[in-house]
């Protein structure tokens, strides 16, 4: 499978670079962040050397599971070299901190029993503080598509992110933001084989492209049938659209007249915020800049789910 590129320019995005006059002998950051529209109210002093003992774990940190082996592999280099790019923190008390980014080299760090990292210290409150660390961690991290997607979805839940804030903060375009956030509502077994890598971000845009009251359970039996087979995107396109033994061909949906940017987005965030309710929703244009916005149920539970969905109750 191929591994994921990188966000792009994210974290630049939001943390500022260490001043020009600040003089940096020993920790020279390998990636040197430049000031690019952080949030206003945020400062950063230069680089401090902070002992170890000062410095708490931010307990909203994004990622809980790191590669030990990995983490031994970057201990063993800082015993060696040190730490080439500074950690993040930010002041929460007297002499105390706690880490904004860099939690595997502050974890490398222990384990290679440093008394003291060098830091760059700033002021976030608690919503820039989680806004940080996600990002720095999809700039930075090996994430998976679903991990990906999770953070996307954060971002804009916790940090009142829009799509388009979204989108320059962690420098991707908005097509491949709603991509990602289309996973979240797939077939339990889609997202699994891409958490374990076995399928790819590109499989599971061909897999979304379903359609039918059969929708998700075909998703899944397509899944299951591409890891066994080994098969490449264009493959699974080809069963999607011939049809394979043993399954009915999925039914393609009726012409309809095709949808603005604007209106493609708010459609898929109402499906997003419609995720386990089993109600469907359609958007359909009529006339001009006019269209309806349907919702579809099967049951009154169902209708209670989306209604409380909504906030209507």
């Amino acid at each position: 499978m191929t591994k994921p590129k990188g966000l792009g320019r994210g974290l630049d995005a939001l943390l500022g670079g260490p001043p020009a006059s600040t003089p940096t002998p020993r920790f020279t950051p390998a990636h040197p962040d430049e000031v690019q529209g952080f949030p206003s109210g945020n400062s950063r002093t230069g680089v401090l050397e902070v002992p170890i003992a000062d410095i708490e774990r931010n307990p909203d940190q994004p990622r809980s599971t790191f590669d030990e082996g990995k983490l031994a592999e970057l201990a063993a280099s800082i015993r060696t070299y040190g730490i080439i790019q500074p950690l993040t923190l930010r002041k929460v008390r007297a002499s105390k901190y706690q880490l904004v980014a860099g939690e595997r080299r502050f974890r490398a760090a222990q384990q290679a029993g440093l008394s003291s990292v060098p830091a760059y210290v700033r002021e976030a409150n608690d919503s820039e503080l989680l806004e940080m660390a996600l990002v720095e961690n999809l700039q930075r991290e090996d994430l998976d598509p679903l991990e990906v997607a999770t953070s996307f979805q954060r971002l804009l839940d916790e940090c009142g992110l829009t799509h388009e804030s979204l989108a320059t903060r962690v420098g991707q375009g908005r097509s491949s933001i709603t991509n990602h956030l289309r996973l979240l509502s797939m077939h339990e077994t889609v997202q699994a084989y891409l958490k374990s890598r076995e399928l790819t971000l590109g499989h599971a845009k061909v897999l979304a492209g379903i359609t039918g009251p059969d929708a998700m359970v075909l998703q899944g039996a397509l899944a299951e049938k591409t890891v066994q087979e080994g098969a490449s995107i264009r493959t699974l396109q080809g069963w999607i659209r011939d049809g394979w033994p043993g399954q009915k061909r999925p039914t393609t949906p009726k012409e309809k007249s095709p949808l603005t940017d604007d209106e493609e987005q708010a459609l898929d965030v109402v499906r997003l915020r419609l995720n386990g309710t089993r109600a469907k929703v359609s958007l359909k244009r009529t006339d001009g800049n006019a269209g309806q916005l349907t919702f579809h149920y099967t049951d009154a539970e169902v209708l209670e789910a989306l209604l409380e969905k909504l906030g209507l109750r």
